[in-house]
């Protein structure tokens, strides 16, 4: 069930527009992807990793190989993802996750953490999560050193919203 929401989401992606949408609310966005995963991290008592390496359904217990996006996407989505690496693993996280939730119900409450940054997307930005950074395409370039002291605290953002 899940699963499915998460591809029809996924597939229902114009790919061809995006970065063409610049908007600083995708600052906001990603602010709160942040704290939505600092929170993750708080309430499972899991030593935080840098967002890049924060698949969480593998840090619940999920023994899944990588998720292969073209086995689950559109050949548009396949394409894009597949040509913007950490923007894809983003997805492939999205993509277990939900697997995971469709198996473990319990896990349903943190389906909605990696949503502020499929937004971006869905909005026709586009970000570039790494090792380091948290880059908005011609927006905002966001360092990562410390990013969960700084967020864990942070209050919510309606990412429903932002324009």
């Amino acid at each position: 069930m899940y699963l499915d929401e998460a591809i029809v989401k996924i597939n229902s992606v114009k790919w061809d527009a995006i970065g063409t949408n610049v908007s600083k609310a995708d600052v906001k966005l990603a602010q709160e992807f942040l704290r939505r995963l600092a929170q993750f991290f708080k309430e499972e008592l899991i030593k935080p990793r840098p967002p890049l390496f924060s698949n969480i359904a593998q840090l619940l217990g999920d023994n899944e190989e990588e998720i292969v996006i073209s086995n689950y996407c559109s050949e548009e989505a396949s394409k894009f993802l597949g040509r913007s690496i950490y923007t894809g693993k983003v997805f492939e996280y999205y993509i277990q996750l939900s697997k995971y939730v469709d198996e473990h119900q319990k896990a349903i409450k943190y389906l909605n953490v990696y949503e502020p940054l499929i937004k971006i997307i869905e909005r026709g930005g586009l970000f570039d999560l790494r090792h380091q950074s948290l880059e908005i395409q011609n927006v905002g370039h966001m360092p990562l050193s410390g990013w969960f002291e700084k967020f864990v605290t942070k209050e919510p953002i309606d990412i429903d919203t932002l324009i």
